[in-house]
């Protein structure tokens, strides 16, 4: 027996979908936008939801120049699968949204709901 230590090298290879996003250019600023609007768009801020909403979904020629703009400058982004992937995660987005908002509201009300001085948790005695 030895004290030397043997490291293994194992290379992981994946296999993706269809779906997998392309690279996009690392400092991308239109990129930088996306993801930040994106992650505003699953705010728990109505305000914040609503503005990240109308952009990543837009529905005036105004917005949707804002829209292409951003997406031209994330560099090696293509719109149309963009599109398609915003598209197919709007639903999946919304839900979570919802739960969470139904989390939070019964939360809320088990504080409301409970007698003054009393803990949430239960104690657990041994």
């Amino acid at each position: 027996m030895t004290d030397e230590v043997d490291f293994v090298n194992e290379e992981v290879f994946s296999a993706g979908s269809i779906y997998m996003p392309p690279p996009v250019r690392r400092g991308s600023l239109g990129g930088a936008i996306l993801l930040a609007a994106i992650a505003d768009y699953r705010s728990m801020d109505d305000e914040v939801h609503r503005d990240a909403d109308q952009f990543l979904y837009p529905r005036t020629p105004e917005r949707q120049k804002h829209y292409d703009w951003a997406v031209s400058v994330a560099g090696g982004l293509n719109p149309a699968w963009l599109r398609d992937a915003l598209d197919r995660s709007k639903r999946k987005w919304d839900v979570q949204r919802l739960e969470r908002r139904t989390l939070q509201g019964r939360r809320r009300s088990l504080v409301l709901a409970r007698p003054a001085g009393q803990s949430l948790c239960r104690e657990v005695k041994r």
